[in-house]
């Protein structure tokens, strides 16, 4: 199987307002050798504003957010070459809380398959989760730096890289990045091929079941980078029959005796609480849990630990009116969620909002991604029945071909997107102009690094030749 390692660039932290500017990608046969890459950037799209903040970062140049290939004609490419690498394993750094994220944002965003790196026999996976599981296990293979003013260890690629003799000739760059995060991973692959090989079984929900079923108990890795992580014993329980790729387990550090009398409220306490109980994983998040029988060798617990953490698991499986008990408050935290949880009224936020296309529609996304008339894309856009599609659609037309549009419809899309540029309220999530403005206000007061001034006055420049150009969409200009 393929291993496919990529990165991005982005305007900003928020995975569904934000947009890639950059995406690199590597893929690798099964034995790490490269067999194909792709480094693709883009101009921004109508109506994003990039955070200042996350330019000073990359140091984009700022031409490049106003020329170059769009945005659609960037995840075009994209999502062809990632499904032509396919079947793969995709991996990321730090990628299941951001660049998985971005990347089904972008796709959703692009009229594409949002799921591509976990369905069709794809897999994927996070490398920072696998570095964290590594070090808890054995902190001799790879070395993680410790910062000088806060005396903690810092899991930023580029200073893991540094520490481990890895060249990383450009930072915040997706292409360098991409490979740095191979060198880590072939560092580990080489050096505990045993434990690689462990966390490949569970990369996928089917995997992590099989496992679940054929160990007695676990251990899961941390999840979070800190000066002391080590290993949680767990013991399965059950999966919420409303959501089977949630799983709950019980912390054997506790004692069931203690709990499996325990009424709904105080099981869901137990849940929710710091210090938890029962913990809760995503199936298909990939989290690190190791079996018993591996970790036995490991010398982390004592022979004494490990046999009470074995006769806590038997003990559990006895207690079925407490099993019982625990599939009924997932059951309603999971329907409380539901419910509360209100729909986004932008476009960006709805990825998960109403349901999987229909047949006729996913049809009509093929007829226009294939169609190469104009006008006859803007007829099949008034076809979608999901108004999701219809907006993306329409997007993607007002980017690419905008003549098809009537002047008035032209205006109201102007409209909609200089609306969204200058919107003063503070809840929305994405970049505003007033936001930058701001932001670079902050900056400039904070920062008096003389090689980032010049950069900083080139922010300024496009801002304010943007500002003009969305005011202009407010006043009735059509032309394009």
């Amino acid at each position: 199987m393929n291993y496919v390692f990529y990165d991005f660039e982005t305007t900003g932290l928020d995975t569904k307002f934000s947009q890639p500017i950059q995406i690199a990608a590597v893929c690798l046969d099964s034995n790490f050798n490269e067999l194909d890459r792709m480094d693709e950037k883009c101009k921004l799209k109508d109506g994003i504003i990039p955070h200042p903040s996350a330019m000073l970062v990359t140091k984009v140049p700022i031409n490049l957010l106003k020329n170059g290939q769009s945005f659609y004609d960037m995840m075009d490419y994209v999502y062809d070459k990632f499904k032509s690498w396919g079947p793969a394993i995709f991996i990321g750094y730090n990628s299941m809380r951001f660049d998985e994220e971005i990347l089904r944002s972008s796709f959703f965003q692009s009229l594409h398959d949002p799921y591509l790196t976990n369905t069709n026999k794809n897999l994927r996976t996070d490398l920072f989760k696998i570095i964290l599981g590594l070090i808890a296990l054995d902190n001799t293979i790879i070395k993680i730096p410790i910062t000088e003013k806060t005396k903690k260890p810092s899991f930023k690629l580029e200073l893991i890289a540094n520490e481990n003799g890895i060249e990383h000739i450009k930072a915040h760059d997706a292409l360098s990045d991409v490979y740095a995060t191979i060198d880590v991973a072939k560092i580990i692959r080489e050096k505990a091929p045993d434990y690689w090989d462990e966390c490949m079984k569970t990369i996928s929900p089917r995997g992590l079941i099989e496992y679940i079923d054929t160990n007695d108990f676990f251990y899961a890795a941390p999840e979070h980078g800190a000066a002391n992580i080590t290993y949680k014993p767990i013991s399965f329980l059950t999966s919420n029959p409303n959501n089977h790729k949630e799983l709950a387990f019980f912390d054997l550090n506790n004692d069931p005796k203690t709990y499996h009398e325990a009424g709904i409220s105080k099981i869901t306490s137990m849940i929710e609480s710091r210090q938890k109980v029962i913990r809760l994983y995503q199936a298909n998040k990939s989290p690190i849990i190791l079996s018993s029988d591996f970790m036995s060798s490991s010398g982390i617990f004592k022979d004494d630990e490990i046999h009470k953490f074995k006769e806590k698991s038997e003990e559990l499986s006895i207690y079925d009116d407490f099993i019982e008990k625990v599939n009924f408050a997932l059951v309603e935290r999971y329907d409380d969620f539901q419910i509360t949880r209100e729909p986004s009224e932008f476009l960006e936020g709805q990825i998960y909002n109403g349901g999987f296309y229909s047949s006729i529609d996913k049809e009509k996304i093929n007829l226009f991604k294939n169609c190469d008339n104009p006008k006859e894309k803007y007829i099949i856009s008034k076809e979608f029945q999901d108004r999701r599609l219809r907006e993306i659609s329409y997007r993607v037309l007002f980017s690419e071909s905008p003549n098809v549009f009537s002047d008035q419809e032209l205006l109201d899309r102007k409209r909609f997107i200089a609306d969204k540029v200058f919107c003063t309220e503070e809840k929305v999530k994405w970049c505003t102009l007033e936001r930058a403005k701001n932001e670079i206000q902050s900056i400039k007061e904070k920062d008096s690094n003389k090689d980032q001034v010049s950069y900083i006055k080139e922010i300024e420049n496009y801002l304010q030749a943007e500002e003009k150009r969305y005011e202009s969409y407010l006043s009735g200009d059509i032309s394009v």
